[in-house]
C-alpha cells in the first residue's frame, strides 16, 4: 500500500544570522513596513539561509521540503516586486483581511506583467541542495489583491486574471526547470468565498494553465495569526470552497485542521483530490505529541484513503522559534511513520 507522505507548507523560521537580533517575524505578515531588517543582506547570506532551512527540514525526515521562503520579506509582496505595474516607492494605506488589518502597501499603477521571471532560478538552487522532493509556493491572485492597493484596474476580476497570467508564466518556467510540485497560496478564498466563486477559482485555474504531469496544489488556510480566532476567517467557508475545488484542475488541497478541527464530513467533499492535512498549530509554541498527531490522522483516515493523504503543518512555520518548528516537524514525521508501519 502507498505510504502517507509528509510535507511543509512553505515558510520556515528565519535563519537567525539573516534575521538579526531584533527581527520580529510579524513584520512580514501583511506588509513590508519594516523592510530595513533585510537591507544589506547579501545574496550569499540569503543562499546560506536557504541551505540552513533545507538542512533543518531534512533532519526532521520530512518528505517534501521548501526553501523556507528565506529570501522573502512579506511572501506576497516579494512576488509582486518581480511584476511590472507595482509602485513600491509611493505606498498607501489599505484596510484588508476583511477589514481587520490596516497596512501601508504598494500600489498598482499600471498593467500587471511578468517580465522578470525568478522562481526557476530559486528552484534550481534549491534542487542543488537536496535529493528530497521540492515544493515551490506562489501567492494566488485573490490573496495578492487583498494585500495591495489598486489605482489602475478598478475591476477585481480583470486584475485577478492579469495576475493569473503573470503567475502562469512563473509556473511554466518552473515546470520547464523540472519542478514537480507547485502550490498556490490562496487563503483569501476562505476569507472572501464569494469572490472565489465569482472569479477566484477561474483565476486559480488560469495560474496552472498548461501545467501537466506535476502536482498542482492550493493552500486555503484561514490566515495568520493562528492564536486569535477573531482575526481568522470563519471555518464554515471550508466546505463550499473545498467542494468547488474538488471539480477543478488542482490535484491537492492543503487545509488548516490543527488550530480548529474540521468536521469529518468536510473530508467527503474532496472527491478524488488529495488532502494535505494540517496537524501542527503554527500559532502556538506548544509541541504537539506524537500521540495527538497520530490520533487526528487516524480519525481522518476513516474518510480519506492513505494514498490520498499528505500530512503537514497548518500553514507556514514563520512565527515559531527554529527549535520549536523543528520539534513539531519531528513529531509529525514520527507520527506518520508509526501510522505507515500499520498500514
Amino acid at each position: 500500500m502507498k505510504k502517507i507522505k509528509t510535507s511543509v507548507i512553505g515558510s520556515y523560521p528565519r535563519y537567525p544570522k539573516l534575521a538579526g537580533a531584533d527581527f520580529n517575524p510579524r513584520w512580514l505578515l501583511v506588509s513590508e513596513n519594516r523592510e530595513d531588517w533585510i537591507k544589506n543582506k547579501t545574496k550569499d547570506l540569503q543562499d546560506e539561509a536557504v541551505r540552513w532551512a533545507v538542512r533543518e527540514q531534512e533532519e526532521t525526515n520530512i518528505d517534501i521540503v521548501s526553501d523556507g521562503e528565506q529570501r522573502r520579506t512579506n511572501y506576497i509582496l516579494y512576488h509582486c516586486r518581480h511584476l511590472d505595474g507595482f509602485d513600491f516607492d509611493n505606498k498607501e494605506e489599505l484596510i484588508c483581511r476583511g477589514g481587520k488589518v490596516k497596512a501601508i502597501v504598494p500600489v498598482i499603477r499600471g498593467p500587471i506583467q511578468a517580465t522578470n521571471l525568478f522562481l526557476a532560478d530559486e528552484f534550481r538552487f534549491l534542487q542543488s541542495l537536496t535529493k528530497k522532493e521540492i515544493k515551490i509556493t506562489i501567492p494566488g491572485p485573490l490573496t495578492i489583491i487583498d494585500s495591495v492597493k489598486d489605482s489602475y484596474y478598478f475591476n477585481q476580476q480583470k486584475l485577478a486574471f492579469d495576475l493569473a497570467k503573470a503567475i502562469q508564466k512563473e509556473v511554466s518556467s518552473l515546470v520547464e526547470a523540472g519542478c514537480s510540485i507547485i502550490q498556490i497560496d490562496e487563503p483569501v478564498s476562505i476569507r472572501e468565498p464569494q469572490k472565489f466563486f465569482d472569479f477566484g477559482l477561474e483565476a486559480l485555474e488560469k495560474c496552472f494553465a498548461g501545467a501537466e504531469k506535476i502536482s498542482k496544489e492550493v493552500h486555503i488556510c484561514r490566515g495568520y495569526p493562528n492564536s486569535k480566532r477573531d482575526t481568522k476567517a470563519e471555518i464554515e467557508a471550508y466546505g463550499k470552497v473545498i467542494e468547488a475545488l474538488s471539480y477543478s484542475l488542482v490535484d491537492a488541497i492543503a487545509v488548516e485542521d490543527a488550530h480548529e478541527h474540521l468536521d469529518l464530513n468536510i473530508f467527503k467533499k474532496f472527491g478524488q483530490k488529495k488532502v494535505i492535512l494540517g496537524v501542527i498549530n503554527v500559532g502556538n509554541p506548544r509541541v504537539e505529541t506524537v500521540e495527538e498527531i497520530e490520533g487526528r490522522i487516524t480519525e481522518v483516515l476513516k474518510i480519506v484513503s492513505p494514498e490520498n493523504l499528505l500530512v503537514a503543518p497548518d500553514c507556514g512555520l514563520l512565527l515559531l522559534e527554529p527549535e520549536t518548528a523543528k520539534a513539531k516537524l519531528i513529531n509529525l514525521t514520527r507520527a506518520v511513520k508509526n501510522i505507515n508501519m500499520r498500514l
